[in-house]
């Protein structure tokens, strides 16, 4: 009679010593569910992190990555081909050309820096640039320094063709274009300057972007007439180059047939542009008309 209720206790007392290390085990079980849990996710945030690491950076142009990445007004010999592999598509590139028409908002003391359209510099009488606007000039060269290295490759590849090209003007001040532009006014009157001369501030070659050329059988209007002329036509854009006023675009440019005046947009530029059409001009190109 005495023994039952001493078994009872102690069968009670096992009874709650084995819930306890139930709910024990279950409580170490979750903490551990819990902290896998934590791990796996932290494992598939990097690996998330790992595989769009190159994409991020391919789009990023002044990432080392983005070797081989074409960027807007790239430098001469810049490649095409993407180095992220399978997994890169074509928004990770750069866009070359614009959707849309793009505006120009610049006003006030913005003016003294010229319109830049998907890397391509624009400046013309619609899209003016200030007279305080001086580009960085390669040493020795009359080019801003990504123009210079691109023209010392065209000049190299057209003297191993046989031909020769000289420089008859580069980069030109605002104060030198405003002496120029009078000048031919006063030499060869309104109508005629305004075909073929620039006002100040509407000039390319205030930003040491552009250059024009001749060769020792021809200059000026009689320059498309010229072995050196027909070289640049088929090959111009392998080295970043475009003819800025082509026959035909008067309307567009507002400026008169130059085949001395050649522009540097970039080999990824210049061969985009030439796809489009021999004589697209930069403006149709960027949508600024």
């Amino acid at each position: 009679m005495g023994g039952a209720p001493g078994g009872r206790g102690r069968r009670t007392k096992g009874v709650a010593v084995t819930v306890a290390r139930r709910r024990l085990a279950a409580t170490v079980a979750a903490l551990l569910a819990a902290t896998v849990g934590v791990q796996l996710s932290g494992c598939t945030a990097g690996a998330g992190t790992g595989a769009t690491g190159p994409a991020s950076a391919a789009s990023d142009p002044t990432s080392d990555a983005s070797e081989g990445v074409p960027s807007p007004g790239g430098a001469p010999g810049t490649s095409t081909t993407s180095p992220a592999g399978p997994s890169a598509t074509a928004s990770d590139t750069p866009a070359l050309r614009p959707a849309s028409t793009p505006v120009d908002d610049r006003s006030g003391k913005a003016r003294n820096t010229p319109l830049t359209v998907n890397g391509i510099v624009v400046v013309s009488a619609e899209h003016p640039v200030g007279s305080r606007y001086t580009p960085e000039l390669a040493s020795g060269q009359p080019l801003a320094k990504p123009a210079a290295r691109a023209f010392t490759k065209l000049q190299r590849a057209v003297r191993m063709a046989g031909l020769r090209l000289d420089v008859v003007s580069g980069y030109r001040s605002y104060g030198a274009q405003s002496a120029l532009y009078n000048s031919r006014l006063a030499s060869m009157g309104r109508a005629w300057t305004a075909k073929y001369v620039a006002k100040p501030g509407t000039s390319e070659h205030q930003t040491g972007l552009a250059v024009d050329l001749r060769s020792p059988s021809g200059r000026g209007t009689s320059f498309d007439d010229t072995r050196e002329w027909r070289w640049l036509r088929r090959h111009a854009q392998d080295y970043g180059f475009v003819l800025r006023y082509p026959q035909g675009t008067t309307k567009i440019t507002g400026i008169g047939f130059e085949p001395w005046h050649w522009r540097y947009v970039g080999v990824a530029q210049a061969t985009a542009i030439r796809a489009l059409g021999a004589d697209v001009t930069i403006e149709e190109y960027l949508r600024l008309t």
